[in-house]
């Protein structure tokens, strides 16, 4: 490796240095005993520096929002990229009968494929095919049900034209055969629920694999979830997820999985009762801090806890609370820097109601870019 002389002052160097050698590697000519300077700290001293500027008079300026910074990118199959220069929408399609909101809904082919058409017209910029429910309670699927479901719809959705060819899809699955199903047949992401604790072998199949992986928090599984939702003995329920994340992280990188292939998932409503859902919601920031740049997801949608606040007994009508608690995470999750789109928030919006959350999305994303 050949290091850029200037180093230092250059984000767009810094920036996937410190995604292959860590924020700990101390640099070896800017440091001294009894002062080490560490890559995670000159990134964050640039990205700072860059938040100002200087005019012809020499006065210390605000940042220009139209002053590019690194933008972080996920690689995808077939030279394909997920770009974070703005909130991504993830519209959810379950091929299932007994998903809590929309079960037995896209079950037929032909009706799958149009909803996902629909969802990509309205904004969505992932497609997050599932065949197996995780709500609370719910039982194990089939590995061969599993592949029943879904494979015929990614396969469908790839045969629909260029924008269903083009389109990045995710799998919504616990099991690696079924992750490895979908990907032979055009997935480009594994979305797992358990954090890859589940399918011992899950971990090493998206390695194989070369795609990326989203890893939620979870405790148990969904028949026993929701007893396991207190976290007074582990520092409570953001410093726990954190904690919890970031070991999905190591067990992650240890198998292959390079951290610019991750993301993840606080898992809202999985082991988590109505006060952590919204704790985990009001300190957004405090979390983004502490797991670093990984690009976040955030899936709220329709969720219980959102019924019993709003007092809305039907999934189907939770949609604006749903918005809300987005609008929350984008608004809470500072990480640092007010103009860098990596940093805020969330990255991605997993939602059944494509429309609603994209223009509230976009709003958000047009204030931060604000000068």
């Amino acid at each position: 490796m050949i290091p850029h002389p200037r180093l230092q002052e250059r984000e767009f160097v810094l920036a996937p240095l410190v995604d292959v050698v860590g924020t700990e590697l101390v640099h070896p000519t800017l440091s001294t005993t009894e002062k080490p300077v560490t890559m995670g700290k000159l990134l964050n001293d640039v990205v700072a520096d860059s938040n100002t500027s200087k005019n012809e008079k020499n006065d210390v300026v605000k940042y220009n929002s139209a002053t590019p910074s690194a933008i972080r990118l996920v690689p995808l199959p077939r030279g394909r990229f997920l770009l974070f220069d703005q909130t991504l929408i993830m519209g959810i399609l379950n091929v299932t009968p007994d998903s809590f909101s929309d079960g037995g809904k896209w079950t037929i082919l032909d009706q799958a494929v149009n909803h996902a058409m629909d969802m990509i017209a309205d904004g969505a910029s992932i497609i997050d095919i599932g065949g197996e429910s995780t709500r609370p309670g719910a039982a194990e699927i089939s590995v061969e049900e599993q592949i029943q479901r879904t494979v015929p719809v990614i396969r469908a959705i790839r045969n629909a034209g260029p924008i269903g060819e083009n389109v990045v899809l995710s799998i919504d699955t616990r099991h690696a055969a079924v992750a490895r199903a979908a990907v032979e047949a055009g997935a480009d992401i594994v979305n797992d629920v358990s954090g890859g604790t589940f399918d011992p072998e899950m971990l090493s199949t998206v390695s194989e694999l070369h795609v990326p992986i989203i890893l939620m928090h979870m405790r148990g599984i969904p028949q026993s979830m929701q007893s396991l939702t207190n976290y007074d003995n582990e520092g409570g329920v953001v410093d726990s997820v954190v904690a919890g994340l970031l070991e999905r992280t190591r067990a992650a990188e240890e198998v292959g999985i390079p951290r610019w292939m991750i993301v993840l998932d606080p898992g809202i409503g999985f082991a988590k009762d109505l006060e952590g859902n919204l704790s985990l919601l009001k300190h957004y920031s405090k979390m983004r801090r502490k797991l670093g740049d990984f690009p976040l997801l955030l899936g709220t949608s329709r969720k219980g806890f959102i019924g019993t606040i709003s007092g809305e007994s039907e999934a189907e009508e939770r949609d604006f609370g749903t918005a809300g608690s987005c609008v929350a995470a984008l608004c809470l999750g500072n990480g640092g820097d007010d103009n860098n789109m990596a940093t805020l928030g969330c990255n991605i919006l997993r939602v059944h109601n494509v429309k609603g959350c994209k223009q509230a999305a976009a709003l958000m994303d047009a204030i931060v870019r604000a000068r």
